[in-house]
């Protein structure tokens, strides 16, 4: 086959080679392209539930199944609402879902190549040349990794290259027209690649036109004319999706991200992997650095960076890339002055591709110095990694593979100009290599035996059986009750405390919990409001922390179980499980799906103290003595008056009183197992160097080598041995005085082993009957240095009686020096029939990084006294806090009474649909509407047909003054900015018709 004739159908060819080999492997492995983590828990959810309103025919306005109920336009914006290709999903049964979501991916991947193809061909690079560049592009590191973990991460791949053709376009002298296009398509695409994507169009059309100004034929004006009314038009065609999902992102949690993580600078462990990424594929990433470019797109990178003057701007923009990897701010500002996430880089691989293709074209005119400087660059870089590694190749097996490789397509280079060879003898030759090269890449992330990834992604079919199988089917019995109402998963459902999918949503059941990267800001607001510790950015609410009153504030009625939890779990107060009517409880059965379940069948609770979702309030919180309140009297005094934004006329002002009880406790260390003695250097010894006694393996006697009363001798070291033990002794000592009044500091060890801690309360009777929570605050954590971690090792081997040799301490100080800490831990608590905790995420968290100071943790609810609370840590070396308090708060009648009394004002006749909230209202005197929808402005009120403002309620939520008297009330959603964005994009479609349709000069003057 002649490329020059058939370009495209050449790369069909071997794009449909190349898929079958890469990801034909998921035959043998029994995998689909979901990953378990996001993939499953939104990606894969978000495609069902967009399948469903395809086919319901409505793609905006308010859904009450997307968590406390949310926008569709702005939460499903950012995944499946702007990308063309999702919408193909519409052609599959409903039954084959998953298999749709497999082929949209190898659609996508497809498009790219195709699209960096039209690009190719408009720069007259020659036909092999072309191909070569086009295969480079699609099956980058980049996009063979995010095929499996984010597959709308393909789109960018898409539309840069378009973005770019449109620009060259112009500067041909050409219509502006599909640069429009594109730019709309960008636009509507992802708001979020929206953005990297003008910052690398501009960088593209500068350097580009620096490139070609000579030959440009449209004078400058006029030219930057074209490029600016091409952004406008696209602008206004892109208006209808682009102006809701912006105003979106303005309005969401993430609206308050911390500039780059706090980074100035990466650290260091982070400059040391970067050579070994820039060819290799399936290691674990650092910041999202994933090149994983062939060795022909190294060397064709050389080879131009060689010839600088001639390709100056394009090296220029490959020297930008290279400097903006190595500042967190500028992948700060890529990422709109957020976290310091180096996805940005995807847009280099244009300026790679571009490589390749002008090294192709002079593979027959190459130099001995272009041969020298080739040889040198390649050794250079093995040399780097060999360097960054600490002077040894500790890599993976795959890794040596990906440089092999490398190798031989020099050598390849090398023996053409040797032997002469033609230029299409060399590009078979080459062609047969890249597609090695190609290969061996995604095998990193697909082949089990190569990569990690693979492990993550689910077995075939298991997405599916688990979407529908996440409740064991207990979602059949929620769904038929009547009224509308809220649910939860119980605390360690599936033995974690939060909830980490969106199962719930296509389940009907009104699940509280959401995973969306757009969350509604006001949520957010009301959960930190309270101190719910499970906030995230992109999971506001969670699980609610399973607090009894947070609860029953949101209307969660049901909540699930598993059937081992009864009797065993703490739940919310009031929740009473359900029974069948002949007084057996209901349970279903467990519907195991692999490794994904919980093994245990279902049980469901109910509380009858949930309130509405809209109800009355005859009085109003002085929001002074509210701010100042903590996150547990903030909840009870929400159920006592409403907190509104603004002041209300005629209702009265109640001041809140607390009945919460603090409750006094002594602080015991666990010293079981620190070393602080030389006695316990030897039982540590005798129990295989353990002091853990859930740990030891050994056995106190026997005929074996390892038993507890063997002879252990400490005469050798035991000066050193005594010193460190000491250490540990005189550590304990000053901690057990910081904590004379309450936890103050927790600490480790000289081997860097957390001590546990355990809270003995004083009149332990106050806490029956109550729901009782750890309230930390001042928190500051200590994270583990270099030099505590090679402390640690030394403590260690000196405790197990081993040599601590030059190579074991150049060893440690690789893997502290690759493994440096970034401040991430974990704090589990555990009392009497609960076990829950917090995790602080650290600073290299590319998602939901927030530094935690203070935290307010349920210890659950118990008729029974709780007498000890323990408490340990992981991941740092020590906490300390400013205060840590525990606080009982009662449950009873009186708090049954006061939720029963809401409920009864709640109003009459309440009818909740998608877009629609209507009720009857009757009060004596005027009241507050409190709600529990989230508030947005594009909720609109009329009582009795005449529009009422709405206001912010409890922090939160939709509410409004309602006069006295008996009022229909009504409340309808439209999508805030979905009425001015359609408005623009019907200018722009007009502008887009009048050119087209409009005199010959207007089309003269386009092009």
């Amino acid at each position: 086959m002649k490329i020059g004739k058939h370009p495209y159908r050449a790369y069909t060819v071997c794009f449909a080679g190349l898929v079958l080999v890469l990801y034909g492997i998921f035959m043998l492995t029994g995998k689909s392209f979901i990953w378990q983590g996001d993939g499953l828990a939104q990606h894969y959810p978000i495609l069902v539930k967009f399948y469903e309103w395809l086919h319901q025919g409505s793609l905006t306005g308010w859904d009450w199944s997307l968590g406390l109920g949310a926008d569709k336009v702005t939460t499903f914006s950012y995944y499946v609402l702007g990308d063309p290709f999702a919408y193909l999903i519409w052609f599959f049964p409903k039954a084959h879902l998953e298999m749709g979501y497999n082929l949209l991916v190898l659609v996508r991947l497809y498009f790219s190549g195709l699209a960096l193809m039209l690009f190719a061909r408009q720069r007259h690079f020659k036909p092999g040349s072309q191909l070569f560049g086009t295969l480079a592009y699609t099956f980058t590191g980049f996009s063979l990794y995010v095929s499996i973990r984010h597959p709308f991460f393909l789109l960018p791949m898409i539309l840069f290259p378009l973005l770019a053709y449109g620009i060259d376009h112009i500067y041909r002298g050409k219509s502006w027209l599909p640069l429009a296009g594109f730019t709309a398509l960008a636009l509507v695409g992802n708001f979020y690649f929206a953005y990297i994507l003008a910052i690398g169009s501009l960088v593209y059309a500068v350097l580009r036109y620096l490139t070609v100004r000579k030959t440009v034929v449209v004078p400058f004006r006029p030219l930057l004319g074209r490029l600016f009314g091409a952004g406008v038009v696209g602008f206004l065609l892109a208006g209808v999706l682009f102006i809701p999902s912006v105003w979106g992102v303005l309005q969401s949690t993430r609206a308050t991200g911390h500039f780059a993580n706090g980074y100035l600078l990466y650290p260091f462990s982070y400059y040391l992997r970067l050579s070994n990424a820039v060819l290799t594929t399936g290691n674990p990433m650092s910041f999202w650095v994933n090149l994983g470019l062939t060795g022909l797109t190294f060397l064709s990178v050389v080879y131009t960076l060689r010839h600088f003057r001639q390709y100056r701007w394009l090296n220029i923009g490959v020297l930008l890339l290279i400097g903006g990897t190595l500042l967190p701010a500028v992948a700060a500002v890529m990422n709109g002055g957020t976290t310091p996430s180096q996805r940005w880089l995807l847009l280099g691989n244009l300026a790679f591709s571009l490589a390749v293709m002008t090294f192709v074209d002079h593979l027959t005119d190459l130099t001995h110095r272009d041969l020298v400087t080739l040889l040198w660059a390649s050794l250079g870089l093995l040399g780097a990694v060999w360097v960054s590694n600490g002077f040894i190749y500790q890599n993976r097996p795959h890794d040596f593979v990906l440089y092999g490789l490398l190798l031989l397509t020099l050598l390849l280079i090398l023996a053409a100009r040797v032997a002469h060879w033609s230029r299409r003898q060399t590009l078979l030759g080459l062609l047969g290599l890249l597609s090695l090269n190609i290969v061996a890449n995604g095998y990193g992330y697909f082949s089990p035996n190569a990569g990690g990834a693979s492990q993550q992604l689910t077995p075939r079919g298991v997405a599916t059986k688990f979407q529908q199988t996440y409740y064991d089917g207990a979602q059949k019995y929620v769904r038929r009750q009547p009224g509308f109402s809220r649910s939860v998963l119980s605390n360690q459902y599936y033995y974690s405390n939060e909830a980490k999918t969106n199962l719930g949503m296509n389940l009907g059941t009104h699940d509280i919990m959401s995973y969306f990267s757009i969350e509604n800001g006001a949520v957010g607001d009301f959960s930190q409001a309270v101190g719910n510790s499970q906030f995230k950015m992109n999971k506001p609410i969670n699980q609610a922390d399973s607090r009894t009153t947070l609860s029953n504030l949101l209307g969660v009625r049901y909540l699930f179980a598993r059937t081992n939890q009864r009797g065993k779990q703490a739940l919310p107060y009031g929740y009473r499980v359900v029974k069948r009517r002949n007084g057996n409880v209901l349970t279903y059965r467990d519907q195991p799906v692999h490794s994904f379940g919980n093994n245990y069948g279902t049980i469901l609770y109910q509380s009858k103290n949930a309130l509405p979702l809209a109800y009355l309030q005859a009085k109003t919180l002085d929001s002074r003595q509210f701010a100042r309140l903590d996150g547990t009297d903030k909840e009870q005094a929400l159920t006592t008056g409403a907190l509104v934004a603004d002041k209300v006329s005629g209702l009265p002002v109640t001041q809140y009183r607390s009945a919460n009880r603090q409750i006094k406790y002594t602080v015991k260390q666990d010293p079981t197992t620190v070393i602080d003695s030389l006695a316990k250097v030897k039982l540590y010894r005798r129990q295989g160097n353990q002091l853990d006694p859930e740990l030891v393996t050994t056995t106190a006697t026997s005929l074996r080598q390892k038993n507890q009363d063997r002879s252990v001798n400490l005469r050798s070291d035991r000066p050193r041995l005594k010193r460190l033990a000491n250490q540990n002794r005189r550590a304990l000592a000053t901690n057990r005085q910081a904590n004379r009044d309450g936890l103050a500091a927790m600490i480790s060890d000289n081997q860097n082993q957390p001590v546990t801690y355990r809270l003995q309360t004083q009149q332990s009777q106050r806490t029956a009957k109550t729901e009782l929570y750890l309230e930390l605050s001042g928190i500051n954590a200590q994270r583990l240095s270099m030099q505590d971690k090679y402390r640690g090792q030394a403590a260690t081997n000196a405790y197990r009686n081993r040599a601590f040799t030059g190579i074991q301490r150049l060893n440690t100080l690789r893997r502290v020096l690759w493994n440096q800490n970034d401040g991430a831990y974990t704090v589990n608590v555990t009392s009497f029939q609960n076990f829950t905790g917090y995790s602080q995420l650290g600073q290299t968290n590319l998602s939901d990084y927030q530094p935690k100071h203070r935290v307010l943790l349920n210890l659950g609810y118990s008729k029974q006294p709780r007498k000890t609370i323990k408490v340990t840590f992981r991941g740092v070396k020590g906490l300390t806090f400013k205060s840590a308090r525990l606080i009982a708060v009662p449950l009873g009648k009186a708090y049954t009474h006061r939720m029963q009394q809401l409920k009864h004002q709640k109003l009459r006749g309440l009818r909740v649909h998608n877009n629609r909230v209507t009720g009857t209202a009757t009060a004596q005197q005027a009241t507050v509407l409190t709600t529990s929808i989230p508030y947005s402005p594009g909720w609109h009120l009329t009582v009795d047909g005449q529009s009422v403002a709405t206001q912010v309620v409890n922090v939160g939520f939709v509410g409004a003054r309602l006069p006295a008297g008996t009022h229909t009330v009504k409340l309808t959603y439209r999508t805030p900015g979905l009425r001015v964005g359609l408005t623009l994009s019907v200018i722009g479609g007009l502008v887009i018709v009048g050119i087209l349709l409009g005199p010959r000069r207007w089309r003269k003057n386009d092009e």
